[in-house]
């Protein structure tokens, strides 16, 4: 006698299977019986399957984390939303949001989640498969096991996945199913060693290959075949184009070479040699083993990537998340993915007031996701060395870039409609620029070699006419106040304050030693300071007084620099890390909502008062907006909120 399989689309079965672990076997059922079924729920359930399929793993490690995954990931199927961001496809999605929006109503309160504002990064039903999330980060090359039931990454301590179960395998076993089944290869650099592929076995160091391939190219990645009969070899040349080579055993011939991309930095082939991947930061490129051809050119961004051994997927790794790709898939289409999310310079920044979010090139309302404008802002090239640090602001009601060749950009933010276009104004990577919150004045000055003293000026956005000369500071210590009315530059003997709207001195500080670093707390009542002499101080700015200080402790991080003539230097500086071990501390307060946010096992953790209030499946370290209920970075953004919706 049989059991009855539950049905997908009945949530208590799938929190109970959860629950009991006994996901897997429901997803290998319903695949069987999807897979020759062509009904209308039935297209339904097959976009859950997906979901749970993509999280599995996740789900098996915290199946509280079941609903959250599976509606963050369903939601938006063929939803208008998503057609906004990925840009293709159409409304099919009605039935689906329908069914998440009563299984959230039936939850009923069940604490904090974190509610995605925007579809995901890749939408479900393409080549996207899979995804597992841990310490990744470091571990090296992913791989998969010779079957490819298993993948994960091989470095010590072992990391992997069973796929079929989303099970975490013990390091023992994770290491032994994932004993490569190829030959274990290292280049060899040598400084005459320009287009030249030096091959070495890693543990006899054998010498395997040693080619000159094309005088030319410097290889850095090497990947042999299962049976030992050719090697391939991939880097960069010329102005950092991508270049990869095969070279065939014994008889150490070059059978191809072919530039695509730029510098390649992971390659992986099937144990066959059929098929190779290559990334190059921004694509992962898939080409013919036998011929070099290229068969497909994707933007996905990976650290390391490889191929199962049949060749059938394609394992990706970035930071603390591993994805598992169909190659047929690839090879089909070129994968939706959010369009402009990983442009431009931002990777997140909300308003001062909440209202708005902008990640890479996407203004969105920063309270309920939607998507207002893609901005055409200035991309991460190297003409004139990039852009000014800290050359872009969003305000509340406007948008500001300096850039290089494209001079000074304004965008509002009600609408993403450009109303100012100064070109005679541009600024490169040696400029030192300081904008206000309110994206209307800003301090400019130009380095000059190592030094960090620059002559400094205060200016206005709109026009570009100088307001006052600051004289002589570090630009790292300059600051403005939140409300945008005042400003504080360090020099070599104090602090001092100005009125930004007159240009005019406000009052001086005196500092006993020279200051490194300077903040100031959200409210604007107070300042801190770091200085050469290793103490803290907290200043009231109203009052123009010290009102506390400590020394530093080796608990208070601090920013490592190195001269030209080897000598090392600490200071403390006013980054976010160090800034959170004050708060509180003498009045000052960076953030009014005082959460904070760790990374943990390839988990996102919201932290308030010494305790967890939600965890979320996010790769990258998130920002938030003032009162610490949206949360953002590049793909993503997630509202903190009750289940009931409240």
């Amino acid at each position: 006698m049989t059991t009855a399989l539950p049905d997908l689309l009945d949530p208590s079965a799938l929190e109970r299977c959860a629950a009991e672990g006994g996901l897997d076997r429901l997803l290998g059922g319903w695949s069987a019986r999807l897979a020759k079924a062509a009904g209308e729920d039935d297209e339904l359930r097959r976009v859950v399957l997906a979901a749970l399929r993509m999280d599995l793993a996740l789900i098996v490690r915290a199946p509280e984390l079941l609903f959250p995954c599976v509606y963050n990931r369903m939601y938006w199927h063929g939803s208008a939303e998503a057609v906004a961001f990925h840009g293709a496809g159409s409304d099919l999605g009605a039935p689906l949001r329908a069914w998440a929006e009563r299984w959230r109503a039936a939850r009923g309160r069940r604490g904090a989640w974190a509610r995605s504002l925007r579809p995901p990064e890749f939408p479900l039903l393409g080549a996207l498969r899979e995804e597992y999330r841990g310490a990744l980060q470091g571990k090296g090359p992913p791989g998969f096991s010779r079957d490819g039931a298993v993948v994960g990454c091989a470095t010590a301590p072992t990391l992997a996945w069973e796929r079929a179960t989303g099970r975490m395998l013990p390091p023992e076993e994770a290491a032994r199913r994932l004993d490569a089944a190829g030959p274990q290869l290292e280049l060899e650099w040598l400084a005459q060693s320009w287009g030249r592929a030096r091959v070495r076995e890693r543990h006899s160091k054998a010498l395997v290959v040693d080619v000159d391939v094309d005088g030319d190219s410097k290889f850095e990645c090497v990947a042999g075949l299962s049976d030992g009969t050719g090697v391939f070899v991939a880097g960069w040349c010329g102005d950092y184009d991508g270049v990869i080579a095969r070279v065939d055993l014994p008889g150490k011939q070059v059978r191809w070479r072919v530039e695509v991309g730029s510098e390649v930095h992971a390659l992986a082939c099937d144990a066959a040699g059929r098929l190779v991947a290559v990334s190059d930061g921004a694509a992962v490129h898939l080409l013919d083993g036998t011929s070099g051809a290229t068969l497909a050119s994707v933007p996905l961004q990976a650290h390391t990537v490889a191929l199962a051994p049949d060749g059938s997927v394609l394992a990706s790794c970035f930071g603390a998340l591993l994805r598992v790709w169909d190659v047929a898939a690839l090879r089909r289409e070129r994968p939706a993915r959010i369009r402009g999310a990983h442009d431009g310079w931002i990777d997140a920044c909300f308003s001062p007031d909440g209202q708005r979010l902008l990640t890479g090139e996407l203004l969105c309302d920063g309270r309920d996701g939607r998507l207002i404008a893609r901005l055409d802002l200035d991309g991460p090239g190297a003409l004139e060395g990039g852009p000014p640090l800290r050359g872009r602001m969003l305000a509340d009601d406007r948008f500001v870039e300096m850039a290089p060749m494209r001079g000074v950009d304004v965008w509002n933010t009600r609408d993403g409609a450009q109303v100012l276009a100064d070109r005679s104004r541009r600024y490169a990577h040696w400029h030192e620029i300081v904008l206000s919150p309110d994206a209307r004045w800003y301090v400019r000055g130009r380095r000059h070699g190592r030094r960090r003293a620059t002559e400094l000026w205060l200016c206005a956005v709109d026009d570009g006419k100088e307001r006052a000369a600051l004289g002589v500071g570090d630009p790292d210590c300059v600051v403005f106040t939140p409300d945008s009315r005042r400003l504080l530059v360090a020099d070599a003997g104090g602090l001092t304050l100005w009125w930004v709207s007159t240009g005019a001195r406000e009052t001086r500080l005196a500092h006993l030693a020279e200051i490194t670093g300077v903040a100031v707390a959200h409210d604007g009542s107070v300042a801190v300071t770091g200085a050469r002499d290793d103490v803290l101080r907290v200043w009231d700015l109203a009052r123009a007084e010290l009102r506390g200080e400590r020394p530093l402790t080796a608990d208070d991080p601090m920013e490592r620099s190195y001269s030209t003539d080897g000598g090392e230097s600490c200071a403390w500086r006013a980054t976010p890390e160090a800034l959170a071990r004050l708060e509180g501390w003498l009045g000052f307060n960076r953030m009014p909502h005082g959460r904070t946010v760790r990374q943990r096992d390839g988990l996102t953790e919201i932290v308030e008062a010494g305790r967890v209030i939600v965890r979320m499946p996010a790769q990258q370290a998130l920002v938030a907006d003032r009162d610490g209920t949206h949360w953002a970075f590049r793909a993503e953004h997630f509202a903190v909120e009750d289940e009931a919706g409240e």
